[in-house]
């Protein structure tokens, strides 16, 4: 995720707060100087990998409340795009949708990265 400038040290403390207090291991790293930083949660069993997926949430949530976005330099992919909808209405996904459509009519580009087949 990115955020904004302004919202980075917010950000920031975010992540190492919720991360300090989880008892889980993890690692920050990454691209401060770009308002965004790897956090990799790294969950030792099932009980440990269903808190990471929760705190993930959390963290995206934050990111959309400060006006961030999903994703910085790697995309939306696969993985993230179920989360599209905490950062854009339908509205906005139908548009980029559209677009989509518009420069790749026979749907064979990354077929099922970025958007779902309700969208296209």
């Amino acid at each position: 995720m990115s955020v904004p400038d302004a919202a980075f040290p917010e950000m920031l403390r975010f992540y190492q707060e919720t991360l300090r207090t989880s008892q889980l291991r993890y690692t920050i790293f990454g691209h401060i100087g770009d308002n965004h930083v790897h956090v990799n949660i790294l969950p030792r069993d099932d009980h440990e990998a269903t808190k990471a997926r929760e705190i993930y949430l959390q963290f995206l949530k934050r990111a959309a409340a400060l006006g961030g976005t999903l994703s910085a330099e790697h995309g939306i992919g696969k993985l993230k795009r179920d989360y599209l909808p905490l950062f854009y209405s339908d509205a906005n996904l139908r548009e980029m949708a559209a677009l989509k459509r518009a420069f790749d009519p026979a749907g064979i580009l990354g077929r099922g990265n970025i958007f779902s087949e309700e969208y296209l």
